[in-house]
């Protein structure tokens, strides 16, 4: 009786896990509606779109480093959250990267970096906190436009 039981339960788990992938991979199969999003598509392979948003991810990490040492009074740290989303990352482009990347997108995320060094060069310098919030304005201003302009997607 055990072993009846048991080769019941079998079945029945095996049918259970074959129609659970019958209906996950259904929805792949069925035509996508068209997105709302107008956004420019930039398509690009998984490891090429994940190593451009680790760069947008550290950005944020300096963004938020930033607003830290200014709120704390603390711009030594401030400016080392600022460089190191600086030009020296930037030199870390992938050449092959680049080639997939439109020019407007490239040159935005080069201010980008230069501004994030420019605002170290102002802490460093002891600028004042109103003057180093207008560059930190300035300078998600550029992350803002991006995001509003560009959607990375999955090669598939």
């Amino acid at each position: 009786m055990r072993m009846k039981v048991t080769l019941i339960g079998t079945c029945v788990g095996v049918v259970g896990m074959i129609a659970i992938g019958f209906l996950g991979n259904s929805a792949a199969v069925e035509p996508h509606k068209p997105s709302t999003d107008t956004r420019q598509r930039l398509v690009l392979a998984p490891a090429q779109r994940d190593k451009i948003l680790a760069e947008m991810r550290l950005m944020l990490v300096s963004v938020g480093g930033i607003v830290q040492g200014v709120a704390a009074d603390d711009l030594p740290a401030a400016e080392q959250a600022a460089r190191a989303s600086g030009m020296a990352v930037a030199a870390d482009v992938d050449p092959q990267i680049e080639k997939l990347l439109p020019q407007p997108f490239l040159k935005l995320g080069m201010q980008t970096h230069m501004g994030f060094d420019m605002l170290a060069d102002q802490m460093k310098a002891g600028g004042d906190q109103a003057d180093i919030l207008r560059g930190l304005a300035k300078l998600t201003g550029n992350c803002v436009a991006c995001h509003a302009v560009y959607r990375l997607d999955e090669a598939r």
